[in-house]
């Protein structure tokens, strides 16, 4: 009899488990994936400055400072350690569904109508910039090219909005490779 009343008791509990099983499966889960609003960038975003992020950022550079002549290697890396600092803050304000003004550290903000041709603009060490900015799939897409090269911010939102990537390719005809790294930022307070 104790036999049976435990194989019930079993089947009952595989019959929850099972139950527990299918409603996990069906009940939708947050995902980091989802496409932000354009409106959900508006505000300013400090650097975490994570170790992660500072790695990220050296390893980016040392990567193409590793591919050049080995006499110029060490002074390459250290002019581009100093010409290419980690963003501190990035600013974005959203005027419209097409329009958003971008700040980063001491430059701008410069008004940009999404999408639009590239226009020229003073760049943050005073020389002539082309930039386009777009808003794509969810993403703010930044894009300067000057007479020493080209440059690619993407920026982007975690599920939550709380945290905002950087994703920066910087490239140059002088360069054997792109410098690529990315940053994590969250809202200043």
């Amino acid at each position: 009899m104790r036999g049976k009343r435990l194989l019930a008791w079993a089947a009952r509990g595989g019959a929850l488990a099972a139950a527990c099983w299918v409603a996990l499966a069906l009940t939708p889960v947050p995902s980091s994936s989802q496409t932000a609003a354009l409106e959900d960038f508006e505000g300013a975003w400090v650097f975490t400055r994570s170790s992660r992020d500072l790695s990220s950022h050296e390893q980016g550079i040392d990567h193409v400072v590793d591919q050049l002549n080995i006499f110029i290697r060490e002074i390459a890396r250290g002019e581009m350690r100093r010409r290419i600092p980690p963003e501190g803050r990035v600013t974005f304000r959203v005027e419209s569904e097409t329009a958003v003004q971008l700040s980063i550290d001491d430059w701008g903000p410069h008004r940009f109508e999404l999408g639009a041709s590239p226009r020229r603009v003073r760049g943050p060490e005073g020389d002539d910039v082309r930039v386009r900015l777009a808003f794509q799939r969810g993403r703010l897409v930044h894009r300067q090219v000057h007479s020493g090269g080209n440059r690619l911010n993407t920026y982007s939102l975690n599920g939550d909005g709380s945290r905002l990537t950087l994703n920066a390719t910087i490239g140059s005809d002088r360069l054997p490779d792109d410098i690529r790294y990315r940053l994590t930022f969250r809202r200043a307070r």
